[in-house]
């Protein structure tokens, strides 16, 4: 057992600093900078301590209460230079006895993918007031008499308290000397960053003690398109009973569903299950109380459903998957003990009783909101170029012309405007409640002339794009003056540092900014944050169908999970899918000219608008972002809709729809959101059936085939056996390794499981 225990703390230490093949290189970081340089300090710890030498050395505080006090856990004003970043920080408990009675994020999911506290007796470094897991090295120090997971956080979770009279113990009889602090930065961070979390102790020990048993899975892959199912199995073999109370599920952007269960004599009993795409805290275990005792089973398992195009794997980036079940449990104070986790991938069937109960789900649809006054936002409302949300999706943006128009004099055959003296003396960005229509703030005044695309990044950064300039600005959150403009102003051009018309502007939460390049060049423009070119993307083409072929290029979505460009072409009447780095694969036909599109993430669908023809009116079309298929229509009635320009989807308000055509005030139209419940089971289907469903039977054929020759194989081996010792019943299994099948398994095959696999937390 001890064996086994020193591999899983390797095991746990490489998982964290394993980064995934694609690693960005020069061209992909977005702030330019490239290789990888040792993180040094940029200051002392940003906490209330001591710290004497380079350690954080943290004695009581004043008492918030009679016996609760606060420990704060920080990053000590870090920054990183990669995506994909592991920091941690080590802060002494200077306590011979404390206990862990609740924990307070002091985070936030803009910034930090996610958390975990962790109790050494010895940091695996003591030079350093923090240091990178991936350049340096380790959590805990490999002799680290005790290496155990205290907490997790993701998703904005809010704080945790635990149940009346349980505890996490901790200080010098607990052997755990230090708290450490590891948080995964996703992205390059743009500025120093204090993240961490309060950790409220008391001095008095509860009679029951808190520890937390670990499910998690490495080497499960998930192919494109498919449904698979994450197993892991392990028999419960402590003469101590634990009390599970809460758990907490974890997973990257694929997982749907994680779930455990115990099994006693044939009976299955259900100990949690979440959803990891909500807030990822732990959750209290409701009603009655499943103890886990001496020879029971528990299983786990993650769901994941892939809508990418590429195979992925568990890992520890973004990218990658985790399948992680976190299960607390107490026991007895005076019996207390640091448990394992279970790490063997096994397959299992969940009888039907024991199955996640179905859950009620939404589906969505969209009529016009009549009370919505579409024209009452402000009173000279100019043509809307372009319309964006805020990230908390609290305002609607709305990027208008004031009194410019767009008209057949505007340009002269050199795509110059003709009449460069017509910047906008007033504010064309407005910020505008969107269930009131109320305009809360505005900028823009003096820094335009013909406003078409804009978008809000997920710092609350705006870029927008004007026609007449051919440019791209960039203003950061509360500032009236642009920090970053992109093309020569006036100048047409096609080269890094020209547009022609630049209709459209996104931007990844990796900082990358892409330009819809569109009216005189069809191509897509990326930069990295610094406005370094990177690259340039697409092409003209009037042929149907063709990838990255494109006849004006005039809006871009984004989908951040997915990491996927949605690019409206207008005249080919054609949405496009392109990956960051510049690579089209699918091509979905739109009936009539596509002017403006944004992706709904929640129900994976591209909102797309097109102009009325007289083929054609214009209608809001909902395309499934997978598929290409049109799955609704809105609204049912398109009389009010003349020249739809601009469009955006708010979460849980609606889509909202921006004119050109007619006259001053041009109305802002909105489609509400309604949801209606409906009820789906949880169970994912096995993997053979959705094999079969996703792939070409001549492909399964093939692969039968193959499963065949094996099996022959191995039944003319025990035929021959057989007969060379007289019979079945005299059939030798020496040479055959015992399969890892049984409950009773050794340590020595259960060591020999885990080497072969890596588990990712």
């Amino acid at each position: 057992m001890k064996v086994r225990l020193v591999i899983l703390l390797l095991y746990l230490n490489f998982a964290s600093r394993t980064v995934a093949d694609d690693k960005v290189t020069k061209e992909e970081s977005p702030d330019g900078r490239e290789g990888k340089e040792p993180v040094k300090a940029e200051a002392t710890v940003a906490v209330p301590a001591k710290v004497p030498g380079t350690r954080n050395e943290v004695n009581k505080e004043p008492s918030i209460s009679d016996e609760v006090f606060k420990l704060p856990l920080r990053m000590p004003n870090v920054t990183t230079k990669e995506h994909d970043t592991y920091l941690m920080t080590p802060v002494k408990v200077d306590y011979d006895d404390a206990y862990i009675v609740g924990y307070v994020p002091q985070a936030s999911a803009t910034k930090v993918h996610h958390i975990l506290i962790y109790g050494c007796t010895t940091p695996a470094r003591d030079d350093v007031p923090y240091w990178d897991v991936g350049d340096m090295g380790g959590i805990c120090h490999w002799n680290s008499e005790v290496n155990t997971i205290l907490w997790a956080w993701a998703l904005d979770a809010p704080k945790f308290d635990l149940p009346d009279k349980v505890g996490f113990h901790v200080g010098r009889n607990a052997k755990i000397n230090y708290i450490l602090l590891q948080v995964h930065y996703k992205y390059v961070l743009n500025e120093t960053d204090g993240s961490g979390v309060d950790v409220m102790l008391v001095t008095k020990s509860p009679p029951k003690l808190a520890g937390i048993y670990l499910f998690a899975t490495g080497g499960t892959v998930i192919p494109p398109h498919m449904a698979v199912n994450a197993d892991t199995t392990c028999k419960y073999n402590e003469e101590l009973e634990i009390t599970p109370f809460a758990y907490r599920t974890h997973t990257h952007g694929l997982g749907v569903r994680v779930s455990a269960w115990r099994e006693r004599e044939g009976t299955w009993t259900l100990l949690g299950s979440g959803d990891p795409r909500k807030p990822q805290m732990f959750y209290l275990i409701k009603g009655d109380s499943h103890p886990v005792r001496k020879d029971d089973i528990v299983h786990a398992r993650c769901e994941f459903v892939s809508h990418r195009n590429t195979t992925t794997r568990i890992g520890s980036t973004g990218d990658d998957e985790m399948c992680n079940f976190y299960m607390m449990y107490h026991m007895n104070a005076t019996r207390f003990k640091l448990l394992d986790g279970c790490y063997i991938e096994k397959r299992f069937k969940v009888p039907e009783y024991a199955r996640v109960p179905e859950e009620k789900a939404q589906t969505v649809t969209f009529e016009m909101d009549d009370t919505w006054n579409s024209t009452g936002i402000l009173k000279n409302m100019g043509q809307i170029g372009g319309l964006s949300h805020t990230p908390d999706h609290k305002e609607l943006v709305i990027f208008h012309r004031a009194g410019n128009v767009w008209g057949v004099s505007t340009f002269n055959e050199k795509n110059e405007i003709t009449n460069k003296d017509t910047i906008i003396e007033e504010d064309v960005i407005l910020f505008v409640d969107p269930k009131t229509g109320r305009i809360t703030r505005s900028l823009g005044r003096k820094h335009f002339i013909l406003p078409h695309g804009i978008f809000v990044d997920h710092h609350g950064n705006l870029f927008v794009t004007d026609v007449g300039l051919h440019q791209v600005l960039k203003f950061e959150v509360n500032q009236t003056e642009p920090s970053l403009v992109l093309g020569t102003k006036f100048e047409p051009g096609n080269d890094e540092t020209h547009f022609c018309k630049p209709s459209s502007v996104v931007v990844s939460a990796e900082d990358f900014i892409f330009v819809g390049d569109g009216y005189c060049n069809s191509r897509v423009v990326k930069f990295n944050m610094n406005g370094k070119f990177v690259g340039e993307f697409g092409k003209m083409s009037e042929k149907l169908g063709v990838p990255g072929g494109l006849n004006l290029l005039h809006d871009l979505a984004i989908s951040h999970t997915d990491r996927l460009i949605f690019v409206a072409d207008r005249e080919n009447g054609q949405i496009h899918t392109m990956t960051y780095q510049g690579n089209f694969s699918t091509v979905y036909p739109i009936p009539g000219d596509v002017y403006a599109i944004d992706y709904l993430p929640e129900i994976r669908a591209i909102a797309a608008v097109n102009i009325s023809s007289s083929e054609s009116p214009s209608k809001v079309s909902l395309v499934n972002a997978d598929t290409g298929e049109i799955t609704a229509v809105y609204p049912a009635d398109t009389s009010n809709f003349t020249m739809p320009h601009a469009l955006t989807y708010i979460k849980n308000v609606g889509i909202f729809l921006g004119e050109i055509a007619g006259n001053s005030p041009f109305p802002v139209w909105k489609l509400k959101e309604i949801l209606h419940d409906t009820v789906k089971a949880r169970e994912t289907p096995a993997l053979l059936n959705v094999l079969g469903s996703n792939i070409p039977i001549s492909f399964l054929v093939v692969i039968a085939v193959l499963a065949v020759i094996p099996i022959a194989y191995m039944g003319v081996v025990v035929v021959l056996r057989c007969r060379d010792r007289g019979g079945v019943d005299s059939f030798d299994r020496h040479g055959f390794q015992k399969l890892l099948r049984d409950y009773d398994s050794s340590d020595e095959e259960e060591d020999l499981v885990f080497k072969n696999s890596k588990v990712y937390r």
